[in-house]
């Protein structure tokens, strides 16, 4: 099934703050590129499970870089149509696996079930890139716009640690001792939708462990389905940090009164306010860490690193840039 879509724009706070804040002439693509959605491609995972794949890419012919987005517990592909349909807009091919957990495909028994859980998530996000050629040869409006090697992961709730571990994090559980790793090294970016850091069993700071550029957004009422950090720190997870000798640039985007949902507008329906505005905010500015990541875009580099996102945002948002060499 494919559809089309023209991407308006949302609120385009931030592009007036691009030229008060010494960034030169940055931007975002407005109006933004046609975009084309298509849900027809099924894979099939390593245990013989469908592998639906939810693919957003722009019409025009050109070469893009790719985003694989991995969803929140127990939702799907189709309830993150807001976020990659506007990076599809701003010259992003991006797709959505959906994986066993959807829409409560599993019961969240214990620790050692979400553990697997996360286990064939990631097996799943190595297989789309594994798949390139065939999902291209299935979907005909994608022939030559794949960019090759420049991939990006992003995740959302539980996804967050999903891509972490695809990009050099290293976990080991308090419950038996297992150290959960990927050796997968094709993506070279990292997106985070809210913070792995809240969650439970999880320590603070979890963000920094991977060892690729990231942007993570998170909010002060960011806590999702798996709840608040809950056990004491003797009873968390270990992190262990990836080891990169060159220094890592990471941007933390911080919403006020932003929650896991932005509102009910990503992953579930809540009896909530939507936030618009917060979402909006996100969406333009990951997208300026993407053009500066993956197109080598200096503007959004120099956006990034001095727009005063305070006053852009009217005191909703703080951006802070955090380096570290390993």
């Amino acid at each position: 099934m494919m559809n089309t879509m023209k991407m308006l724009p949302l609120l385009s706070l931030l592009l007036i703050a691009a030229c008060s804040s010494g960034s030169g002439d940055y931007e975002l693509r407005f109006p933004a590129l046609k975009v084309a959605i298509d849900d027809s491609v099924v894979l099939t995972a390593a245990e013989e499970r469908p592998l639906p794949v939810k693919i957003f890419y722009p019409e025009p012919a050109d070469s893009y870089p790719l985003i694989v987005l991995s969803h929140g517990t127990f939702s799907n592909r189709n309830r993150y149509d807001r976020v990659a349909g506007f990076w599809a807009g701003q010259g992003y091919v991006v797709m959505l696996p959906q994986h066993m957990d959807a829409d409560y495909g599993v019961t969240p028994s214990g620790y050692e079930v979400m553990q697997d859980v996360i286990r064939t998530r990631v097996a799943d996000m190595s297989q789309v890139l594994d798949e390139l050629p065939a999902i291209t040869a299935a979907v005909p409006g994608l022939a030559g716009k794949i960019a090759p090697a420049q991939y990006v992961v992003a995740g959302h709730s539980i996804g967050t640690q999903v891509a972490m571990l695809l990009t050099g994090a290293r976990f080991r559980t308090e419950f038996n001792g297992e150290v959960m790793e990927s050796s997968e090294d094709r993506y070279q970016a990292l997106v985070l939708v809210s913070d792995p850091g809240k969650m439970r069993l999880m320590p603070r700071d979890t963000w920094v462990a991977s060892a690729v550029p990231t942007f993570m957004v998170t909010g002060t009422d960011d806590f999702g389905t798996m709840g608040a950090r809950g056990a004491p720190t003797e009873g968390q997870t270990e992190i262990l940090r990836a080891e990169t000798d060159a220094a890592v640039v990471r941007y933390e985007l911080l919403l006020d009164k932003g929650d896991h949902y932005f509102g009910g507008l990503v992953q579930k329906e809540r009896d909530t306010e939507p936030d618009h505005e917060g979402l909006a905010i996100f969406n333009e500015t990951s997208t300026a860490f993407l053009d500066a990541q993956l197109k080598g875009d200096r503007r959004a580099r120099a956006y990034l690193d001095s727009v005063n996102m305070q006053a852009a945002t009217a005191g909703r948002a703080t951006l802070a840039r955090l380096e570290l060499a390993r």
